[in-house]
């Protein structure tokens, strides 16, 4: 009996002994990344926020990755917004120049979707009360009218963006 005793206080102890993993809290959860014009743009530290100082975006979503690319080129912005964000749901498709919009700012180059002929689609894969998850892509073309210049963002994702 006393034996018995023995066996299942050694098992007790080596089960209680087992800690439970952990997420490290400073390992960053969020990643954005795309390709603008074949060059990836990757950003561990995206942000999102809800726009409330506009009244024509109240309510918008706007998700932001920066990064200098590759070979010295200068810094990219890449900006996604989502309007009426409370009405979006998982799994559905939205058109970026319609129902939001994509914004690459290079230096003082800016390009901006426009619809008809530039425009873009975002996902969302995963919503919750305070991260987002999905995938984006879209054609821009440059703001201003002089300048005749276009880029293509292509396999945009961003995972666990708080907002």
């Amino acid at each position: 009996m006393k034996k018995l005793f023995y066996l299942f206080l050694s098992f007790g102890l080596l089960f209680f002994s087992c800690s439970e993993e952990e997420d490290n809290p400073f390992s960053p959860t969020s990643t954005f990344s795309c390709m603008i014009d074949g060059v990836q743009l990757s950003d561990s530290s995206p942000i999102g926020v809800i726009l409330t100082t506009n009244p024509a975006l109240n309510g918008a979503l706007e998700i932001s990755g920066v990064s200098n690319l590759k070979d010295g080129m200068v810094m990219n912005n890449v900006y996604i917004t989502i309007y009426n964000f409370d009405s979006v749901t998982e799994n559905t498709t939205l058109s970026l120049g319609s129902s939001g919009s994509g914004v690459v700012s290079r230096n003082t180059d800016v390009f901006s979707t426009s619809s008809p002929n530039f425009t873009g689609t975002a996902r969302f894969s995963k919503i919750t009360a305070n991260k987002v998850s999905g995938t984006f892509s879209f054609e821009a073309l440059n703001t201003d009218p002089t300048i005749f210049t276009k880029v293509v963002v292509t396999q945009g994702s961003f995972t666990d963006v708080s907002y």
